[in-house]
């Protein structure tokens, strides 16, 4: 027996590390924890309103802790908080009208009938005050009136005009707006608008003694938790393991963003130098669309902006900037006295000889443009990408050919290029410009607006359109006459024979391919859908209603390469979710297989991961006597099991080995997992 224990508690100590890896189908959201304007005191705990986040300061033992949708709030995006102390709550409230009462830290109870209200168009909050059990909230038309004894919205007093504060006294609702302050006794029935009346008071001097409290501050130092500095996560990279974050861009229009430059790497958030580049360059620092680091040092990196050209940067520190004073850039408003504000710059993208390529929109000439890696730059000036609106993502394949995206709604399409990997010769150049796709069924697709390109494992071309995805499944045949693109159908199974197109007339804005060659597709406002390889099976389809995804707008996807961790940015932030595939192993190597959490302890019951593998790697899980107890295929490199044997049950204590081969049945390797119940 003591044999038997000392083998086990070393099984333990093997497999400890291990455990720490994230669970596959768990959910991380990296919101901004700066810049905080409202603070709450609450004994010995501080809870801080930052970036539309909240997070909670304990003086105590000096610990600091985040909250986030399903963690344990509701939603996303808070505007206001307040805490009463006699309830032990504090009121949160959303930009969107909904409510939380976190009671204890843990404890949320929801209520959303502020945010469903549909007569109210605008639920800021600008002030609270309380009166015996009810919290009385000074909203942008009226009263909103929280009881905190019973949990629920009491009243909602609308007075059909902004109240600045709110105060009670002597049994009577004080409600300042700017025509004065208005008053009704609470035992009268304050629904009704005439029960108020116009006082004497000085709103000035009312504001002065009730209104809200200005942050002043002081909070201690270094307490901000490690975070992204902006809830911007327009477009998503990544170097390696290191996430690469851009702020801004243009879409319709530009989204008029300050300029922002963020890195994680290792769980750690930095930014790039934002402060003294408007004074050095004398334009406006914003509108930062992309970011790309040069594949020779990773301390230096390129920005791309929406209006001011190409940044340059080392260690995240500026160095230079790039437009009409230094470089080919163009502007789209030439002659324009303010030119300068219109180089328009997207899409930067590093090429296998380190050649850095990037479009811009609109210009009359040098739509494309290359900085080669001693400083020459060199200029493509192909009819067919000249005056482009909107000129966006950009993509090499694995020809080496160039595909960039044009999302203009009535303008847009997909430009490609295949230079011969001859960049200072544009004679031997093919490339082709299509507005007007036309799919497999011969139907013409007018008016394409076009904003995302991605490469599958396969080498087919997946487009996110306003008008749903589109797949090029010969992409070497695009500069051919009667070419075309195909729009994947999903059977009605109705009897009727009939066909939908994939998500037809939905608007892809963001496409990322995974491990398993699945498709990760983000849309405008439902969400993201993860797709099987071929398209034809929709595995998930998160929105901010069934998960705890931020926002229905998605921005950008991009997946980590070696965990599968898929990244999202939304339009209230990045939130990011644990998938079951990753990349594939080019070979099985049994050091490279390992499996998490391992040991299985007796109080888990989700899905145990086994990583390291080939793709399509068959995968069995055997118990100490030979018995098979699950078999199957790994998703890219990744298989998950869940514990359980071939009838469903949860199996017993003990060492389960885990044996792999390559889809060719050449190599195999074998790793082991410890189940204590």
């Amino acid at each position: 027996m003591k044999r038997i224990v000392t083998q086990l508690a070393l099984i333990l100590l093997l497999y400890l590390p291990l455990s720490a890896q994230q669970a596959v189908g768990t959910w991380r959201t990296h919101l901004s924890y700066h810049n905080p304007t409202r603070c709450e005191t609450a004994g010995h705990l501080l809870y801080v309103l930052a970036n539309g986040g909240l997070y909670v300061y304990d003086e105590e033992d000096t610990s600091v802790r985040t909250f986030s949708k399903n963690n344990p709030l509701s939603d996303t995006d808070i505007s206001f908080i307040v805490y009463q102390a006699t309830y032990q709550t504090l009121v949160i409230v959303y930009n969107n009208g909904n409510i939380d009462l976190l009671k204890g830290g843990e404890e949320v109870c929801n209520l959303p009938d502020f945010k469903n209200k549909q007569s109210i168009q605008n639920k800021a909050i600008r002030q609270a005050c309380f009166h015996n059990q009810f919290v009385y909230l000074a909203a942008q038309e009226g009263i909103l009136c929280l009881d905190l004894k019973k949990q629920e919205i009491s009243n909602y007093y609308a007075l059909g005009k902004e109240v600045q504060a709110c105060h009670v006294a002597d049994g009577t609702l004080f409600a300042a707006t700017p025509e004065g302050v208005l008053a009704g006794k609470l035992t009268d029935n304050l629904l009704d608008k005439g029960r108020w009346t116009l006082t004497e008071q000085s709103l000035q001097t009312f504001l002065e003694q009730h209104g809200d409290r200005p942050f002043k501050g002081t909070l201690p130092e270094g307490i901000t938790p490690d975070s992204p500095l902006r809830n911007y996560p327009y477009y998503l990279h990544f170097e390696g393991e290191r996430l690469l974050v851009a702020g801004g861009g243009h879409v319709a229009d530009r989204l008029n963003r300050p300029g922002t430059i963020l890195m994680m790497e290792e769980e750690e958030w930095s930014s790039f130098q934002e402060e003294g580049i408007s004074q050095q360059t004398g334009l406006a620092y914003r509108d930062i669309n992309c970011v790309a680091q040069d594949p020779t040092d990773p301390t230096h990196h390129f920005a791309a902006s929406a209006g001011e050209g190409i940044y340059e940067f080392r260690n995240g520190a500026f160095v230079a900037h790039y437009s009409l004073h230094n470089s080919p850039l163009k502007s789209a408003l030439p002659g324009y006295h303010e030119e300068e504000k219109y180089v328009r710059v997207n899409g930067l993208l590093y090429d296998s000889d380190n050649n850095l390529w990037m479009v811009s929109s609109e210009p009359e000439e040098n739509p494309i443009l290359i900085l080669q890696p001693n400083g020459t730059w060199l200029t493509l000036n192909h009819p067919e990408a000249m005056g482009k609106h909107n000129f966006g993502r950009t993509l090499f394949d694995r020809r080496g050919w160039l595909w960039a995206t044009s999302s203009r709604p009535n303008s847009g399409g997909l430009f490609c290029l295949d230079a011969n990997r001859t960049q200072e010769n544009t004679s031997d150049d093919r490339c082709r410009f299509i507005s007007q796709f036309t799919n497999q069924d011969g139907i013409l697709l007018e008016q394409l607006a076009v904003f995302c390109v991605a490469e599958d494992l396969k080498g087919d071309i997946w487009l996110g359109t306003g008008k749903g995805p589109l797949v090029l499944t010969r992409p070497d045949r695009i500069f051919e006459s009667g070419f075309y693109c195909t729009q994947i159908k999903l059977p009605r199974n109705d009897g009727s024979n009939l066909a939908d197109y994939l998500l037809n007339g939905e608007s892809i804005q963001a496409i990322a391919i995974d491990g398993a060659n699945r498709k990760w597709l983000g849309t405008a406002e439902n969400g993201i859908y993860l797709l099987s390889a071929d398209g034809e099976e929709t595995i998930h389809h998160f929105t901010e209603e069934n998960s705890p995804l931020l926002s229905n707008s998605i921005e950008s996807i991009a997946i980590h390469p070696r965990t599968g961790e898929v990244f999202i940015g939304t339009g209230k932030g990045l939130v990011s979710y644990q998938s079951d595939a990753t990349p594939a192993a080019d070979n099985l190597r049994e050091e490279a297989v390992h499996a998490y959490p391992n040991p299985i302890r007796p109080d888990y019951d989700g899905p145990i991961t086994i990583t390291g593998l080939t793709y399509d790697s068959d995968v069995k899980i055997i118990n100490s006597a030979g018995q098979l107890i699950c078999q199957g295929h790994s998703l890219g490199g990744q298989f998950c099991w869940d514990g359980r044997n071939r009838q469903g049950r949860r199996v017993g204590s003990g060492i389960y080995l885990v044996l792999a081969s390559d889809s060719n049945g050449q190599e195999s390797v074998v790793t082991k997992i410890s189940v204590i119940r």
